[in-house]
Protein backbone atom coordinates (compact mmCIF):
# COMPACT_ATOMS: atom_id res chain seq x y z
CA UNK A 1 0.00 0.00 0.00
CA UNK A 2 1.01 3.30 -0.82
CA UNK A 3 0.40 4.95 2.67
CA UNK A 4 3.24 2.39 4.00
CA UNK A 5 5.90 3.80 1.84
CA UNK A 6 8.43 5.71 4.11
CA UNK A 7 11.45 7.20 2.76
CA UNK A 8 15.08 5.61 4.51
CA UNK A 9 16.10 7.38 6.82
CA UNK A 10 19.34 10.47 6.03
CA UNK A 11 22.91 8.40 6.92
CA UNK A 12 24.24 10.42 9.80
CA UNK A 13 26.99 12.75 8.37
CA UNK A 14 25.75 12.52 4.65
CA UNK A 15 25.92 15.73 2.74
CA UNK A 16 24.30 15.63 -0.59
CA UNK A 17 26.56 16.48 -3.04
CA UNK A 18 26.66 20.01 -4.06
CA UNK A 19 26.26 20.39 -7.87
CA UNK A 20 27.25 23.71 -8.39
CA UNK A 21 30.99 22.49 -6.87
CA UNK A 22 30.67 19.24 -9.23
CA UNK A 23 29.52 21.88 -12.76
CA UNK A 24 32.54 23.75 -11.48
CA UNK A 25 35.06 21.29 -11.29
CA UNK A 26 33.77 19.73 -14.48
CA UNK A 27 33.31 22.98 -16.35
CA UNK A 28 37.64 23.44 -15.22
CA UNK A 29 38.19 19.58 -16.32
CA UNK A 30 36.91 20.70 -19.96
CA UNK A 31 38.65 23.61 -20.00
CA UNK A 32 42.63 22.17 -18.96
CA UNK A 33 41.47 19.46 -21.31
CA UNK A 34 42.14 21.61 -24.05
CA UNK A 35 44.57 23.52 -22.94
CA UNK A 36 46.76 20.59 -22.13
CA UNK A 37 45.52 18.59 -25.41
CA UNK A 38 46.74 22.21 -27.49
CA UNK A 39 50.17 22.03 -25.25
CA UNK A 40 50.90 18.43 -25.97
CA UNK A 41 50.37 19.25 -29.62
CA UNK A 42 53.19 21.35 -29.68
CA UNK A 43 55.85 17.96 -28.68
CA UNK A 44 54.63 16.30 -31.92
CA UNK A 45 53.70 13.14 -32.68
CA UNK A 46 57.28 11.74 -32.56
CA UNK A 47 56.40 11.75 -28.59
CA UNK A 48 53.85 9.35 -28.55
CA UNK A 49 55.56 6.98 -31.13
CA UNK A 50 53.86 8.56 -34.57
CA UNK A 51 50.89 10.09 -36.00
CA UNK A 52 48.76 7.27 -35.26
CA UNK A 53 49.72 7.14 -31.70
CA UNK A 54 49.96 10.46 -30.90
CA UNK A 55 46.17 10.87 -32.28
CA UNK A 56 44.89 8.22 -30.48
CA UNK A 57 46.77 8.59 -26.72
CA UNK A 58 47.06 12.76 -26.66
CA UNK A 59 43.57 12.54 -25.69
CA UNK A 60 43.10 10.26 -23.17
CA UNK A 61 46.50 12.33 -21.96
CA UNK A 62 45.16 15.58 -22.05
CA UNK A 63 41.80 14.45 -19.67
CA UNK A 64 44.38 12.59 -17.22
CA UNK A 65 46.56 15.29 -16.34
CA UNK A 66 43.81 17.60 -16.48
CA UNK A 67 41.95 15.67 -14.08
CA UNK A 68 44.98 15.57 -11.69
CA UNK A 69 45.21 18.99 -11.90
CA UNK A 70 41.31 19.60 -11.12
CA UNK A 71 41.79 17.25 -8.42
CA UNK A 72 45.25 18.99 -6.89
CA UNK A 73 43.49 22.68 -7.21
CA UNK A 74 43.26 23.32 -10.81
CA UNK A 75 43.61 27.17 -11.37
CA UNK A 76 40.82 28.38 -9.38
CA UNK A 77 38.21 29.36 -11.58
CA UNK A 78 35.97 26.43 -10.64
CA UNK A 79 34.77 28.49 -7.54
CA UNK A 80 33.78 31.41 -9.70
CA UNK A 81 31.50 29.49 -11.74
CA UNK A 82 30.09 27.13 -8.73
CA UNK A 83 29.42 30.96 -7.03
CA UNK A 84 27.45 31.78 -10.25
CA UNK A 85 25.88 28.66 -10.54
CA UNK A 86 24.37 28.64 -6.99
CA UNK A 87 23.57 32.47 -7.24
CA UNK A 88 21.95 31.30 -10.46
CA UNK A 89 19.79 28.81 -8.56
CA UNK A 90 19.16 30.90 -5.28
CA UNK A 91 17.61 33.67 -7.86
CA UNK A 92 15.37 31.10 -9.47
CA UNK A 93 14.19 29.92 -6.04
CA UNK A 94 13.30 33.29 -5.17
CA UNK A 95 11.57 34.09 -8.18
CA UNK A 96 9.52 30.71 -7.52
CA UNK A 97 8.72 31.78 -3.90
CA UNK A 98 7.44 35.39 -4.89
CA UNK A 99 5.23 34.08 -7.60
CA UNK A 100 3.62 31.80 -5.07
Amino acid sequence: MVSDFQLPRPVSGYQPPDRAAETGKEFEKVFLTQFVDEMIKTAGPAVFGGEDQADMWRSFMSEAVASQLVDQGGLGFSGSVSQMLGAYGQAQKDTIVSEE
